[in-house]
């Protein structure tokens, strides 16, 4: 670390507990953090689970935009884009590269699932708290927790008529951000909220061939929450949220390129790296051209670059007491489509594009009741049903200039064929899930009590899938040879090797054609088992026991047809923790000790040519620690801390897909394999780190000053979706602070974020081609945004 900016740091935290050391008055207690992770509100350290809670005041005061700036507030979790999808981790478990997965990290909104990738680039705004639940939590929130889940829980409407306009300006890079929220009292029994958000933003990186800076955002975001108190015992929420999420070019540049393995004697392009190859493409007179290799916030694409997205959720939840008794019905509809275009070869020379379409739509329902508490034994107990439909659909297309013709020429005669052309898949997947679920709480003793619980979960899905060589008109190829092209040139295996066998069997003895339909039924029974022991009126101790489960399915992204299906994954989890108020409760320690096996957990992983492989990895654990809490200092300073330790390990992962010039076994199917075992993923860090300062202090009537320092550090890490070992990133440290002073109406602030300037890449993979055609390792990375500095500006009523 620099020593300016270490000093920098250190008088940051200095001023803050010189300030303080000025207060005369008694020191406060800790306010209390009510949360809902047990689907009853309990205080958050009465909860027998390691669970994080951040306020709606903390996610507004660091600028959290999105799942994404989550990840620095909470230790042991990781959210990166890819080139083709959105993934999050927790305790290094998450999904990979498809959109035939539900994720294992289930992420909620208002109790309603929204686990599927895209969503995670949804914008947050208007929240009254996020919780995180760490390991599987498979009895309450359902099969697609087995890593944990977020539960985005929104703001409520008031029963006073109050609003608020905030604006807030980056002068480096020129974003900007309004948001305007008006609650209150429609009728004696019925309030409202609407709150609207519009975020722009022109990008950080420069597209030096463009001459455009990217990534350019426009979202527009509009929530509308109504509650109403039906009865004196029945009261109705209706949640309805739209968002338009559009996105032009990518945050992605050429962060490696090493020299080609081939030998100079053996071809006029050994020795040479991707870069050097393309200019000397380029200067026979081609449409080809090199590109920057280096960390720096600029790239060199060619193709048009953009995502646009809509999404839109309903929510509508009664809650009914009856004699002590709660009846919850909760029911959910949520529906996203994209369009997306990726210049997925990651240079300026036309060689190949991607076109992605997705249209999703969800309905859920969901029924519970709960015990009154205070009894014996407390009980709840419910059931759910969801049932999806997803359509997806890609275009690799081959541009008439495409290097990829003349390169492939030598080797293939039938490579004019590509010019012009498209690989393309079409995938449809349906899904009908049924649950019933319970859990109840026996107290013992006063101060011991025990919880058991069980969810059993059946799920039918359906799929069908086809691959096409297709002409740009959009007719498919019935070409044998063209076929022939397509697997030689991209491992590419389309219909046609089912419609002409005989010919191409004779070509590829392997290939088996690409039209397929698949069907699945599988059932799950979740156990729960948790020990609570009261050791005094300040501290508890559990130890929890718990199984998770998530369906398998079929893969749209493959392209051998032989990986369509992979297999459900299972998990069994033992977790010992401990919580304890100190300092006349001013303090509080937050303890888990978590061991986690996981069968057949769902991978996917580059194929060395443009696709991914779906499999499964047969055993894995990850175990470790997780510390976290905060103490009230004095009256005006409060302090939070949080520490992981992490240890992933693959025990038994014999089918990893290889990295660059790792020597692997072809299985019986024709790809090559490689041993993982004793391997930890990606996204697993040994350790995190977290120290938090929140500073307020009365300035003059009515007037007050705010600080709020916040940072994490953490270890090195793997980013390369394939292990090479070239992916492991540095150990960094990110730093953001807030100064504000404000009164009851009105604050202004400066926002400064990654105040270290640290450029962190958050994924890395080979550069299609690179490796397979010209034998160099060349890695594009999505990189995190620089040092940002926002003014903020807000007026409340």
């Amino acid at each position: 670390m620099p020593i300016c900016k270490s000093r920098t740091l250190a008088l940051a935290i200095g001023s803050l507990l010189s300030c303080n050391a000025t207060a005369n008055q008694a020191p406060p207690a800790l306010e209390e953090v009510l949360v809902t992770a047990t689907k009853r509100e309990q205080s958050l350290q009465d909860i027998p689970l390691s669970v994080a809670a951040v306020t709606g005041e903390k996610l507004d005061e660091i600028g959290v935009e999105n799942l994404a700036d989550l990840t620095v507030l909470v230790p042991n979790i990781h959210f990166t884009q890819t080139g083709i999808s959105t993934q999050m981790r927790i305790r290094g478990i998450g999904s990979d590269n498809s959109q035939g997965f539900e994720q294992s990290v289930a992420v909620y909104a208002d109790g309603i699932f929204r686990g599927r990738a895209q969503l995670f680039r949804a914008p947050m705004f208007d929240m009254d708290r996020v919780e995180v639940m760490r390991g599987p939590q498979s009895t309450l929130f359902g099969k697609n927790s087995i890593a944990g889940a977020l539960d985005l829980i929104t703001a409520k409407p008031t029963h006073d008529l109050t609003g608020s306009l905030t604006a807030n300006y980056e002068a480096e890079y020129g974003t900007t951000e309004f948001t305007t929220i008006v609650s209150g009292p429609l009728t004696e029994s019925l309030r409202g909220r609407i709150a609207l958000r519009k975020y722009d933003d022109p990008g950080y990186f420069k597209n030096t061939h463009k001459g455009t800076d990217e990534v350019e955002q426009d979202i527009a975001s509009g929530r509308v929450s109504l509650e109403w108190d039906a009865s004196d015992d029945l009261t109705v929420n209706y949640i309805g949220e739209r968002n338009t999420f559009d996105t032009d070019g990518r945050a992605i540049e050429m962060t490696l390129d090493e020299p080609s393995l081939i030998p100079p004697a053996a071809s006029p392009f050994g020795g040479l790296t991707f870069s050097q190859i393309l200019n000397a493409f380029g200067a026979q007179s081609l449409d080809a051209e090199g590109f920057d290799g280096e960390q720096d916030y600029t790239r060199q694409t060619g193709s048009p670059e953009f995502s646009k997205n809509r999404s839109t959720s309903h929510t509508l939840k009664a809650t009914w007491d009856v004699e002590g008794y709660t009846l919850t019905s909760l029911t959910g509809a949520v529906k996203y489509d994209y369009i997306e275009n990726c210049d997925c070869d990651f240079t300026p020379t036309p060689i190949l594009d991607l076109r992605l379409e997705e249209d999703y739509s969800q309905l859920s329902q969901e029924f519970r009741i709960a015990s009154p508490l205070g009894e014996d034994v407390e009980w709840l107990g419910g059931i759910f049903f969801q049932t999806y439909d997803q359509y997806f659909y890609d275009i690799l297309q081959i541009p008439q200039t495409s290097l990829l013709v003349p390169l492939l020429a030598p080797q293939i005669p039938t490579a004019t064929l590509l010019a012009n052309s498209g690989a393309s898949r079409s995938f449809n997947q349906s899904s009908n899930t049924q649950a019933v679920f319970g859990q109840a709480t026996w107290n013992i003793k006063d101060d011991f009590r025990v919880i058991v619980g069980g969810r059993y979960t059946h799920e039918s899905k359906r799929s069908d899938k086809e691959i096409n060589a297709v002409k740009f008109n959009g007719d498919a190829y019935s070409d044998a040879e063209a076929a022939i092209a397509y697997n030689n040139a991209l491992i590419f295996q389309s219909q046609v090797f089912k419609t002409d066998t005989e010919q191409l069997k004779l070509r590829d003895p392997n290939a088996q054609g690409h039209d397929l339909i698949g069907n699945r039924s599988e059932s799950a029974f979740t156990p729960l088992l948790i020990a609570q022991w009261d050791i005094n009126d300040d501290s508890s101790t559990y130890f929890s026991y718990t199984k998770g489960f998530k369906a398998g399915g079929f893969d749209p992204r493959s392209n051998k047809p032989t990986a369509f299906e992979f297999e459900e994954e299972k998990a069994t989890a033992y977790e010992l923790g401990y919580k304890s108020s100190i300092w006349d409760n001013r303090g509080e320690i937050n303890l888990a000790f978590f061991l986690t096996n996981y069968d057949n957990l769902q991978v996917s992983q580059f194929d060395g040519a443009v696709g991914f492989n779906v499999g499964n990895a047969k055993e894995t654990r990850v175990q470790g620690l997780e510390l976290d809490g905060r103490v009230a200092i004095s009256n005006h300073l409060t302090a939070s801390y949080g520490l992981s330790l992490l240890d992933f390990e693959y025990l038994d992962f014999k089918n990893g897909n290889c990295y660059f010039n790792q020597v692997g076994v072809k299985n019986d199917v024709g790809i090559e394999e490689c041993d993982y075992t004793g391997k930890s993923g990606v996204y697993t860090p040994d350790y995190t780190f977290n120290l938090g300062f929140d500073y307020r202090r009365d300035v003059g009537q009515n007037l007050e000053f705010a600080a709020v320092l916040d940072t994490q550090f953490v270890d090195g890490y793997q980013v390369h979706v394939n292990l090479d070992p070239k992916g492991e990133i540095d150990s960094h440290t990110l730093i953001s602070l807030r100064l504000q002073i404000g009164a009851d109406n009105w604050h202004a602030a400066i926002l400064g974020r990654n105040l270290l300037d640290e450029a962190v890449l958050t994924y890395s993979a080979n550069a299609p081609l690179s490796g397979g055609n010209f034998q160099t390792n060349t890695f594009y990375s999505f990189v995190n945004r620089p040092r940002t500095v926002a003014l903020e500006a807000a007026f409340k009523f």
